[in-house]
């Protein structure tokens, strides 16, 4: 029953965590190190399962605490009130030095949380830690973290420690006290020895349940420390959008109406107004730090503007319905991520037929590539396995956005490090669907943004100038810097 009820509670905490962090923005997520998300979905659920699961055992000895007592109450109403006593001045001891643990528990977690994090950046690192020969100051940044926590773990169960030794020794002092009365009362004949022996077999069942009473406080303690870490991931998530708001015949026009985005003080988009007109490439350049990726952010989803709007075909993309949108719009990133399966597996998650997965491939390219794999397509790929250059993961990324098929396509500098043959093929490729898809793509390549159909200037978060290739060369300096 322990185990059934700690698998069903580890299950739900690990779903609902995973829940939220979808529904978390950018921003919410970046208040997490790795350590420390990666500690709560971990070591915190796990916290959490064990108190619960326990729940059982620890009301079963409290009921056999109980009992006890009123045993003692009915045998010798003065034994009752001095073990009480006892007892009392025990769990005040306990309360006040949980207390100090607490605050050396939440020490050890966060130490903890840099020391996991430290060992996560060894891992996803390791080619620029062997790249810029840093292995050695890595390791003692690891070593650092590694006796931070190592020294704050062990003032941890020092005082762990000592408060169940003290209360140990606290009930045999009683113990001894207790048996010295209990001759007394024998031989002034108020009591046999068979109830003596009874009351003293039965203090080592208090300090036995005393050393649980002492647990429980710390279990406590310990896993209300989980639920506020965890409960971290619940105070910006917001709930998916289930309106009955949807749109069933996209056009794929998009409006951005004064939007702010970003810090009031330090704005990534600042009064941002633009049209992008549907079955057309709209190309969004300028130099970096420009707002460029927070326009696509905001499309996905991902952030929410501070004041403005946003419009698909005149609705506000804030009251559309989640399922629908993201059936609407999907985006392909410079910097792709796919799951820790096969490149199969990988795309058909968009839900499409294999023959379908083939057809794609081809046509980015990419088909012949994959075939040469010792597996093909079989082959797991992650994100930090090498198995493709970062060019054929572009490739593979443009592969699963023509797959989903959506009316709106993002592409965030997806040819830049594509060579002439490939790219060229994808410029062909969007001119083709730019017939029945709306495209936006950030991008400064000149080859690219000539054949646009319209051209978005940013320029620290403010709109530059709007125009077509030609247009813009004439009348724009920051375009001609650019392009």
């Amino acid at each position: 029953t322990f185990y059934n009820v700690y698998n069903k509670v580890y299950k739900e905490c690990t779903s609902i965590g995973i829940e939220h962090t979808y529904k978390n923005s950018i921003f919410s997520l970046s208040r997490f190190s790795t350590g420390e998300y990666l500690n709560l979905m971990s070591s915190d659920v796990d916290i959490i399962s064990s108190f619960f699961s326990n729940g059982i055992y620890r009301v079963i000895q409290l009921c056999e605490f109980l009992v006890i007592y009123y045993f003692f109450f009915t045998v010798n109403i003065l034994l009752f009130y001095v073990t009480l006593f006892f007892s009392v001045i025990v769990l005040i001891l306990i309360v006040i030095f949980g207390n100090k643990i607490q605050v050396y528990n939440k020490e050890r977690k966060e130490n903890l949380d840099k020391k996991t994090s430290a060992i996560n950046d060894v891992f996803a690192g390791i080619n620029e830690i062997k790249g810029f020969n840093v292995g050695k100051t890595i390791n003692n940044k690891v070593n650092k973290e590694t006796n931070k926590y190592t020294s704050s773990n062990a003032r941890y169960a020092i005082v762990y420690n000592s408060i169940n030794i003290a209360a140990v020794y606290f009930f045999e002092i009683l113990r001894l006290l207790v048996f010295i009365y209990g001759i007394y009362l024998i031989v002034d004949g108020k009591m046999e020895l068979g109830s003596l022996l009874i009351i003293y077999s039965y203090y080592q069942k208090i300090i036995d349940n005393f050393s649980l009473v002492s647990t429980l406080n710390l279990e406590y303690k310990n896993v209300k420390m989980s639920l506020i870490r965890f409960g971290k991931l619940f105070e910006n998530s917001r709930e998916e959008n289930d309106s009955d708001i949807e749109i069933n015949d996209p056009i794929g026009k998009i409006d951005f109406n004064h939007v702010l985005y970003g810090y009031r003080h330090d704005p990534i988009l600042n009064d941002f107004t633009v049209t992008i007109k549907p079955n057309s490439i709209t190309a969004i350049t300028g130099k970096t730090g420009s707002g460029k990726t927070g326009i696509f952010d905001l499309l996905m989803k991902m952030n929410r503007q501070i004041q403005g709007n946003i419009l698909i075909d005149g609705i506000d993309i804030s009251s559309i319905n989640d399922v629908c949108y993201y059936n609407l719009i999907s985006v392909a990133r410079k910097n792709p991520l796919f799951f820790d399966c096969s490149i199969k597996e990988n795309l058909l998650l968009i839900g499409k037929e294999f023959k379908e997965i083939e057809k794609v491939c081809k046509l980015v390219g990419i088909h012949e590539h994959i075939l040469k794999l010792e597996k093909g397509y079989d082959t797991v790929i992650s994100n930090e396995k090498n198995v493709l250059s970062s060019s054929d993961k572009r490739l593979l990324s443009i592969a699963r956005v023509l797959l989903k098929d959506t009316k709106i396509f993002l592409f965030d500098e997806i040819i830049e490090t594509l060579d002439k043959e490939h790219r060229m093929n994808i410029m062909s490729i969007l001119e083709e669907k730019k017939k029945n898809h709306t495209i936006l793509i950030i991008s400064r390549d000149k080859k690219l943004l000539k054949i646009t159909d319209e051209i978005i200037i940013m320029n620290s978060g403010i709109l530059s100038g709007v125009g077509t290739h030609k247009e813009l060369s004439n009348k724009n300096d920051l375009y001609k810097e650019i392009a």
